[in-house]
């Protein structure tokens, strides 16, 4: 687990630095970054694409020296269109990626981009579209200013004109206070991120893809609501933490919830205001009597 967690971060670290660099190459001076005049400016043509294939979202195609970018024409989210192009811009950018997509040569690549992917080379790709659309000076200094929850992370998007989930968990990366973004369908999780304020909590075990939603949440009856076919769009109400994370302190949270388009997916925003220091030092304190 360590291995895999040291090489995560190697990734991360050659994907952000790789961004940085093509940004120092082709800068902006105002947001957002737009990766279509990337694209552009290094002769990549980049079109929509008709696919049936279920969850790919954009294409990378290679002809000698040549390569071009198609993005599934069924997606409407114009931050997840933009994602997905800077995605690929990755698998084109990053040392190592073309040789290894395209072993023949020549070739199309199908991407699974937005964090859904565990293969190696697709996670780098979604890290790099984050740090190239949200660069990390630029996003910390509009997240102090943006609030907290789901209502900043929403102004987030719209300013760096980047997709809802990216934009939370890029949220979650850069907080300095406990927050927890969770991807859900029906009743099981997907995929978890959070801060490193509630990764530091002692014995907190991590959620994993396929864990089970608790009952007693809001996402629960939220996501009970899409499967009946009413028409919310978001929900929000209050938790504890041990709601969510086995053997996690019994710390009250804020959970926000927003249907994620069109699909049978949610995005939970779990956060607090509160000292993790001084609650843990509370509940140490009344388990003594």
């Amino acid at each position: 687990m360590k291995s895999k967690l040291m090489s995560d971060k190697l990734d991360l670290c050659e994907a952000e630095g790789e961004a940085t660099r093509v940004l120092n190459r082709f800068p902006f001076a105002e947001l957002p970054i737009c990766p279509f005049t990337i694209a552009q400016r290094v002769g990549i043509v980049v079109q929509p694409k008709k696919s049936s294939e279920p969850g790919v979202s954009g294409f990378l195609l290679r002809v000698g020296d040549t390569f071009g970018i198609q993005y599934a024409s069924h997606i409407t989210n114009d931050g997840f269109i933009r994602f997905t192009v800077a995605h690929e811009l990755g698998h084109y950018f990053l040392p190592d990626h073309a040789s290894h997509l395209f072993p023949q040569g020549d070739g199309t690549h199908s991407s699974h981009s937005g964090f859904v992917s565990i293969d190696r080379y697709e996670r780098q790709a979604d890290y790099f579209a984050s740090a190239l659309l949200m660069p990390e000076q630029r996003f910390r200094s509009e997240l102090l200013r943006a609030g907290e929850g789901l209502e900043a992370i929403e102004h987030l998007a719209m300013m760096f004109r980047t997709s809802l989930t990216a934009t939370a968990i890029n949220y979650a990366r850069f907080a300095d206070t406990p927050v927890a973004i969770i991807v859900s369908s029906g009743r099981q999780i997907e995929y978890c991120f959070m801060s490193d304020r509630l990764r530091e909590l002692p014995k907190i075990v991590w959620i994993k893809k396929g864990d089970f939603l608790t009952k007693s949440t809001t996402t629960y009856k939220f996501n009970a609501n899409i499967a009946t076919d009413k028409q919310e769009k978001k929900a929000d109400g209050s938790c504890t933490l041990d709601d969510w994370f086995d053997d996690a302190p019994e710390i009250e949270m804020s959970e926000e919830v927003v249907r994620l388009g069109s699909y049978d997916k949610t995005l939970t925003v779990l956060y607090t205001d509160q000292d993790l220091e001084d609650e843990l030092e509370n509940e140490l304190e009344d388990s003594d009597f």
